[in-house]
């Protein structure tokens, strides 16, 4: 989608940077689409980890910096694309839009994807994994978990030619896959600093139990995950 969107608006494949890159498994899908590919983070330990990735990968037109995503180290009118994976809610809008605007050639893309909560298809696990997640985390979610919650619907990119996409992708998951996934959500995490030795995990794995009426620990969770993506694509004039 990011790549036919620069395409069909006539712009150019020479740089493009990925902000808030992590560990750059986002950063590596663009290798062979640019020229010169640039990952920053705030954090160095997720820049080192990139690196030695992109080492272990041989890519040799990426390269990783420590940077924030509001004061970006490119010179103006560098970039012909800009991209963040599931990490727009998180920065301070109006300096990012700025930054963004000073580092993007005219015709340059703005790119912000990301993914919503899990969703089961099985109905009752659906409802009780919804539960779980806005009832017992209840108050433990940061406030801008919200944009993700609503598909970055409330946001705006700053240019008027754009569009969104949005897809589900499925993914047949286990429990063990499920809960390990549930131990990475940042509201999860704060719980368990608030709350040690909890066992809302292992109650939430008896409900289900209860309710299918089979060894969940065993079994697919009967039908399929749905992860909800979402995609904003922005052009500068």
């Amino acid at each position: 989608l990011i790549v036919s969107f620069v395409t069909s608006n006539g712009g150019r494949f020479h740089q493009m940077v990925d902000v808030a890159c992590g560990s750059g498994q986002s950063t590596f899908h663009m290798a062979g689409c640019f020229n010169t590919v640039y990952g920053i983070d705030i954090s160095q330990e997720q820049v080192n980890q990139a690196r030695k990735k992109c080492e272990e990968l041989k890519h040799e037109n990426i390269e990783f910096r420590t940077g924030t995503a509001e004061d970006m180290p490119f010179e103006d009118e560098s970039m012909d694309l800009v991209t963040c994976a599931t990490a727009l809610h998180w920065f301070d809008f109006n300096k990012f839009y700025a930054e963004v605007d000073r580092i993007l050639k005219p015709k340059g893309v703005l790119a912000a994807y990301g993914y919503g909560l899990i969703e089961p298809k099985h109905p009752i696990c659906r409802v009780l994994l919804t539960h779980f997640i806005w009832d017992t985390l209840k108050g433990c979610w940061a406030d801008r978990i919200r944009y993700i919650a609503r598909h970055y619907r409330d946001l705006e990119l700053p240019y008027s030619k754009s569009e969104r996409h949005d897809f589900y992708a499925d993914v047949a998951m286990n429990l063990p896959d499920a809960i390990g996934f549930i131990t990475s959500m940042s509201g999860y995490q704060r719980y368990c600093e608030l709350n040690p030795g909890n066992t809302v995990l292992s109650d939430l794995e008896q409900d289900l139990h209860k309710e299918l009426g089979y060894d969940v620990r065993k079994e697919l969770l009967d039908a399929t995950i749905s992860f909800p993506f979402f995609v904003l694509l922005a052009q500068k004039p």
